[in-house]
């Protein structure tokens, strides 16, 4: 699963970084964001500007068939929900099961797939002996910012306002991840630069075939404090690495 996420670059960067030319005004007002979790459950969505609302940068194409940056509401609010974050967990989607579930299979099927910025992102280890699960800090060896693969959806807000929302692709965790998130073995699935264009303009079977397990040796990680698991705990904290114990400390970045 992928929960929590940071992203610690601006508008412009990201243009820069998935060649963009147009940008949703909204962004405008986004800033380092340490934490990213997703939106409380069951909050009504009054308008596409709650404050109580989770609302991530993607990359999308528009109507005329390019790139654009927008933001999103996050987790991906399903067709039949209205204006309202289900009661339920839809922040992600198992590639195995994306297809056909109700809650994500009409963005499968209308092409509606996006790109997830993130500089890094967290996850949670449980560790022999340590009564609170141990997270740690991911991030890409090689790039900055990192893409994960998305579902989006539109919406329409109790004031009338359209919407967009979204949900975070996993699959099986790679040998990192599976040491890190050793209960339920999952991951975001990343899609490198040279596949961004295939995940967002591609034929449904070229654009699955993508949905495995990050390559090995491409990622690495460290502890950091249990802070981050208040979903209102923000800043550089966040990512400062800790001196790691018990079994915890056997993988320190490097796989």
């Amino acid at each position: 699963m992928c929960g929590r996420f940071n992203i610690l670059t601006d508008a412009a960067a990201l243009m820069a970084t998935f060649e963009i030319l147009e940008q949703n005004s909204q962004l405008d007002s986004f800033g380092l964001r340490y934490n990213i979790s997703p939106s409380p459950r069951n909050t009504p969505i009054r308008s596409r500007e709650n404050d109580e609302l989770t609302r991530i940068p993607i990359i999308k194409l528009s109507d005329e068939n390019e790139r654009i940056l927008c933001s999103a509401i996050w987790p991906l609010v399903p067709i039949w929900a209205g204006a309202e974050i289900p009661k339920y967990s839809t922040a992600n989607a198992r590639s195995e099961t994306m297809r056909k579930l109700p809650s994500f299979r009409n963005a499968w099927k209308h092409d509606r797939r996006c790109l997830i910025p993130a500089t890094g992102f967290y996850e949670w280890q449980i560790v022999p002996h340590q009564r609170v699960k141990q997270p740690w800090h991911i991030q890409h060896k090689e790039q900055s910012v990192m893409s994960f693969s998305g579902l989006w959806e539109r919406g329409v807000a109790a004031n009338g306002e359209e919407f967009y929302s979204c949900t975070i692709v996993t699959t099986a965790a790679n040998s990192l991840m599976a040491e890190i998130h050793n209960s339920n073995k999952r991951m975001p699935v990343i899609i490198d630069p040279k596949h961004r264009d295939q995940w967002l303009r591609g034929d449904k079977e070229s654009t699955f075939n993508l949905l495995g397990p990050y390559t090995d040796g491409r990622l690495s990680a460290y502890p950091i404090s249990t802070r981050i698991n208040n979903p209102k705990f923000s800043g550089m904290d966040c990512i400062e690495p800790i001196e790691s114990n018990g079994d915890a400390g056997d993988f320190r970045l490097t796989s």
